[in-house]
């Protein structure tokens, strides 16, 4: 069998386990090395990545993009910039919820650390 620590005494091992044993309970700890060296590149594709990180952005510019064309669709009176600015409208509120989702998970995880420390 493989001793871990062959050059430790008894009582130093016992250090470094009570050491380890007292990391391994901090939460906050285990969360930050848990995601290290990790990207969202890495478990997204580079479009789910972009859009992740910019989703405040997108969102106003679907937003500005819903404005515009229901003004087209009420100047207008087509069907075919309705139902446009429909799915444009559809996707903005998805996104807003998105958004809120994210505030409050964000929200929630910064008040359990509160807890935590």
């Amino acid at each position: 069998m493989h001793d871990p620590h062959p050059r430790l005494t008894h009582q130093e091992r016992k250090i470094l386990e009570g050491i380890e044993a007292g990391l391994r309970g901090d939460a906050s700890l285990n969360r930050r090395l848990r995601s290290l060296g990790h990207t969202t590149a890495d478990t997204e594709g580079s479009w789910g990545a972009a859009l992740r990180h910019r989703l405040g952005w997108f969102t106003a510019v679907l937003a500005i993009g819903c404005v515009a064309l229901f003004l087209l669709a009420v100047a207008s009176s087509s069907s075919g910039a309705l139902w446009l600015f429909s799915a444009v409208w559809v996707i903005t509120v998805v996104c807003l919820m998105r958004l809120l989702l994210r505030a409050v998970a964000r929200r929630r995880d910064a008040a359990a650390r509160r807890r935590a420390d």
